[in-house]
């Protein structure tokens, strides 16, 4: 069990990064965190990792406190691997080095079957013989996640990992991530900024805010009913209407047509996202409403919003 008990960062006397971080993590779980770029994200991970040490509180790994860059020669935990977007590469190695280098641990053929496997997975089979240096940023980026998931570690931390990836590739790669993990009975956090693709992959998702862990739920729970509009946001799209003295909260999925009552409005554009088309409307108000459907809502004049969240 990974345990954050009440972490604290500052970078010397300025305004607190993280303000009292509390979590437990379970083996074989994929956790997530969403938050803003330059919210702290990435310097949680660091803790997590032992490359920097909180103000105040302790992280700990199956019951043994985690030392940070301070008390050890070598900064880091040998059974957690993070992946951010330094990439830690050996530049002047190649890309099979790189990974074969981490694998020391197995037996001559299975380094060689393993490698193979991994470099296939990240489609850089062709550039097996190219130094890392040559390699350009999705690729590097590529093998650098191959390069952790040859360590075999306890505990994987991905840093925004399919940020430089094309679609296609963040499936395949997140699919064997999500397979290995359940295999290896892994612990694995993965963080980014989108919210969308962090809910297809991790059963708990923890929303960080001006540097605290403001809320901790499931996927469903975060998409379909979000504290607030700015929580919200990083889930999908919200549309954001005023009713009274209150606002009213709803997806782009939660509504549906009526002929009376209901919110009157005028339809602007449709554009087409492949499985949905996107419909802009505007209310009365000069309210912007956007409605997912099949085909484009042209003759729509009244929804009703359906799973309001109403907010003061």
């Amino acid at each position: 069990m990974l345990v954050l008990d009440h972490l604290h960062f500052s970078y010397g006397n300025q305004q607190e990064v993280l303000q009292d971080i509390s979590l437990e993590l379970n083996a074989g779980e994929i956790f997530g965190i969403v938050g803003a770029s330059g919210g702290g994200k990435s310097t949680l991970l660091r803790i997590i990792a032992g490359l920097i040490a909180p103000t105040k509180g302790t992280v700990s790994w199956n019951g043994k406190r985690i030392k940070g860059p301070g008390e050890k020669l070598i900064p880091g935990h040998d059974e957690i691997q993070l992946v951010n977007q330094d990439f830690g590469l050996d530049l002047f190695h190649t890309a099979r080095e790189n990974v074969l280098i981490r694998m020391l641990h197995l037996p001559e053929r299975t380094r060689l079957r393993f490698c193979r496997e991994l470099l296939e997975l990240v489609e850089l089979t062709p550039f097996s013989d190219k130094q890392a240096r040559y390699l350009s940023g999705g690729e590097q980026q590529r093998l650098s996640i191959a390069r952790a998931l040859a360590m075999e570690s306890e505990v994987l931390l991905l840093d925004e990992p399919f940020s430089h990836l094309d679609a296609h590739l963040r499936l395949k790669i997140g699919s064997y991530i999500k397979q290995l993990i359940e295999i290896r009975n892994t612990l694995c956090i993965l963080v980014s900024h989108e919210g969308a693709e962090v809910m297809q992959w991790c059963a708990r998702i923890g929303f960080l805010d001006e540097g605290k862990l403001k809320r901790i739920d499931t996927p469903e729970a975060f998409y379909f009913h979000p504290s607030d509009l700015n929580e919200g946001a990083y889930f999908g799209e919200l549309n954001e209407l005023k009713e009274r003295k209150t606002k009213c909260l709803f997806r782009p999925c939660e509504y549906e047509i009526v002929e009376a009552g209901g919110v009157e409005m005028e339809f602007t554009d449709a554009v087409f996202f492949g499985v949905y088309w996107k419909s802009f409307f505007q209310t009365k108000r000069g309210e912007t409403v956007v409605l997912y459907a099949d085909q484009p809502l042209k003759n729509v004049k009244r929804i009703e919003p359906k799973n309001k969240h109403a907010k003061a």
